[in-house]
């Protein structure tokens, strides 16, 4: 005699592949972001925080009080870059390349799921650095930056890396 499924044992082989199922898509849906620099201006990261103490928000509007933070415009770089640093060939070359660069120097395409909420602004107030999610200068300029992912966020949210407790709702970050 066959044992008869019940929809107990269903739901718990549904349950379980749902759970595989997301555990390959955390895998695959969090790798590290695009960054493109489609003009090929040159830029480092450490010249511009360390060495001037610059910091995030002053290139990556939004970085502070945002949901998402952008990248810089032409614009925002002729901000500090309206006069020649030096005559220095590294400069000159600079110069050239910021003087025919588009307004939008340099692209950034998030990889996150669309669904995936990250408030920046929020995430800031409550004292976690750039560097927390996204590495140091140093690892960033050497194509290095650390992947995120959700257990990353998790193992914050419940208060695992030195930051108080935070909702684990799923609701919250996942629309």
């Amino acid at each position: 005699m066959q044992k008869r499924k019940t929809p107990f044992t269903i739901l718990w082989i549904i349950l379980a592949l749902c759970g595989g199922g997301l555990v390959v898509w955390d895998l695959t849906a969090f790798p590290d972001y695009i960054y493109e620099n489609p003009s090929n201006l040159p830029f480092d990261h450490e010249k511009h925080g360390e060495s001037l103490g610059l910091d995030c928000s002053k290139c990556h509007p939004g970085a502070e009080s945002g949901i998402r933070a952008g990248m810089p415009s032409k614009m925002d770089c002729m901000d500090c870059h309206n006069l020649p640093l030096s005559d220095s060939p590294e400069n000159e070359a600079f110069e050239k390349a910021l003087s025919d660069a588009k307004e939008m120097p340099f692209t950034f395409t998030s990889l996150l799921p669309a669904n995936v909420v990250f408030p920046h602004g929020l995430h800031v107030k409550s004292g976690v650095s750039c560097e927390t999610c996204h590495g140091s200068a140093k690892e960033i300029d050497a194509g290095r930056r650390p992947k995120v992912r959700m257990q990353d966020c998790l193992a914050c949210h419940q208060g695992k890396r030195g930051f108080p407790p935070a909702s684990t709702d799923c609701a919250r970050c996942h629309r």
